[in-house]
């Protein structure tokens, strides 16, 4: 587990934290950065910086195709979710999770172009347990209103992802 000075995250972090705080790596991981959170509301910035090396680029589009946004404000839960785990000083800051539903997902742009750095905004609206629901904005440009993409991701962190898979697999028999 990565540990900070007084189990305290600073509120800028760089993707290089970012890949210790999740459980992707190389080119899974969607965040550049993350440039503000709160641990009262369970709420964090975080920014992806957009390039031909983005795993969702498409040539044709120069860019990405915005319904692809909602796996990057999932990785912004996730991370937050990280954060939260360091400020409680638990031990495992990666734990996957799982997507169960991504709600209303509205794009008023069809592509995010590329060599531009886009914004993200999550917020829990509540949890149950191990089940998290958070609301989601993302922007083409900070500081942009509205957002060019919103959702509602609906989220649970598994503390044993095999044996929740095996245990798929045996009812699939």
């Amino acid at each position: 587990m990565i540990t900070f000075e007084g189990d305290v995250v600073p509120q800028r972090v760089e993707r290089d934290v970012i890949e210790q705080l999740l459980p992707h790596k190389g080119k899974m991981v969607l965040l550049s950065r993350v440039t503000g959170y709160s641990l009262e509301d369970n709420s964090i910035t975080t920014e992806y910086d957009i390039t031909k090396d983005s795993i969702f680029y498409e040539e044709g589009l120069d860019g990405i195709p915005s319904w692809s946004g909602f796996e990057i404000m999932a990785q912004s839960i996730s991370t937050m979710s990280a954060i939260i785990k360091v400020a409680h000083n638990q031990k495992d800051a990666a734990c996957p999770g799982v997507i169960l539903s991504v709600q209303n997902l509205k794009a008023s742009v069809p592509v995010l172009k590329n060599n531009t750095t886009i914004q993200m905004k999550v917020k829990e609206e509540y949890k149950s347990d191990d089940v998290f629901c958070y609301n989601c904005a993302l922007y083409e440009h900070a500081g942009d209103e509205p957002p060019a993409v919103t959702t509602k991701i609906t989220v649970m962190e598994m503390k044993d992802m095999a044996s929740f898979l095996g245990g798929l697999q045996e009812s699939n028999k």
